[in-house]
């Protein structure tokens, strides 16, 4: 008996020293891992597939002849690296990682037949969930016809993040745009001398060469992506918003000279776009590091012939 009452004590003892050296040790392996910005469209289980699907390489030269690219963006709309951004919902072509040259450089004509159950589905759809089969039919297309495979990290990258300036912001809140509802019509898309459609932006370049920036009820992210893509003078980084306005708003000339337009600034004493988002509409845009969801490509190849 005085043998087991020993033994129960020793055990007691040796249970408190491993809990009094764990602490340390659990707490290292519970620390939480930072939550991802920007977050990326992850495939569904199964995949939903095209009826009929072709592939057609396009020469370069005519490629660029059919897609005309505003100042400072070179990835074409016609390339695989952005059909793969389509596919998976990515706003920055900083979210897709690794992967050959020819993914940037090569253009495919890439077109696909949706099955007549699903078209005749997704016309009472939202336009969200429209969108989620539709990627999801293009992540069916890429891992078939282009044998990708990826996976997803969270990645610390450099981004600009969207603040209120000193002072505050100077944007007010206007209704939110309608909702579509299933089977309406697709809402026209902006042109110069209409008016915008609810939810849309627009820039232009002035007779002066000054950039005009007019959008209608839209959101802070909306904002910082037309800015990401508008902007020849910000670094091809990720725009992330950190402002903390949650509602929509309405912008009327928003107007800056670009930065490296000699003629644009000797001609009007227009501000530069952080100047203009400051004075205009209270913002400024920071220079820093954030979470992004990426996709990292492991393999693909060359499509299939058809």
């Amino acid at each position: 008996m005085l043998l087991c009452v020993r033994t129960a004590r020793h055990l007691a003892i040796a249970f408190a020293l491993l809990t009094l050296a764990c602490p340390a040790s659990t707490a290292f392996a519970q620390t939480p891992q930072p939550k991802p910005e920007l977050l990326l469209s992850h495939p569904s289980t199964p995949l939903l597939s095209y009826d009929v699907a072709t592939i057609k390489p396009i020469d370069p030269n005519a490629a660029d002849q059919m897609v005309k690219l505003p100042p400072g963006v070179s990835l074409s709309p016609l390339s695989i690296r952005r059909y793969i951004m389509n596919a998976y919902g990515a706003i920055y072509a900083a979210q897709i990682v690794g992967g050959p040259d020819w993914l940037n450089k090569d253009a495919y004509d890439i077109k696909g037949k949706v099955p007549d159950d699903l078209q005749t589905a997704m016309q009472k759809m939202k336009t969200d969930d429209q969108h989620d089969q539709f990627r999801a039919m293009q992540q069916s297309l890429l891992a078939d016809r282009f044998h990708l495979k990826a996976h997803f990290e969270t990645r610390v990258l450099p981004v600009y993040e969207v603040v209120p300036a000193k002072g505050g912001l100077r944007i007010t809140g206007v209704p939110a745009p309608p909702e579509r509802k299933p089977g309406d019509p697709p809402p026209p898309p902006p042109s110069p001398g209409n008016p915008l459609p609810p939810g849309s932006s627009m820039t232009m370049r002035s007779s002066t060469g000054l950039s005009v920036l007019n959008a209608r009820a839209i959101k802070m992210q909306a904002l910082a992506r037309t800015i990401g893509f508008s902007a020849t003078e910000l670094e091809n980084r990720p725009i992330v918003d950190h402002t903390g306005f949650t509602g929509y708003f309405d912008i009327s000339g928003l107007t800056w000279a670009p930065l490296g337009d000699a003629g644009a600034a000797s001609t009007t004493d227009a501000p530069s776009l952080t100047g203009a988002l400051q004075q205009t509409l209270g913002l400024k845009l920071l220079p820093t590091k954030a979470p992004i969801e990426v996709l990292v490509i492991d393999s693909i190849d060359r499509p299939t012939e058809n």
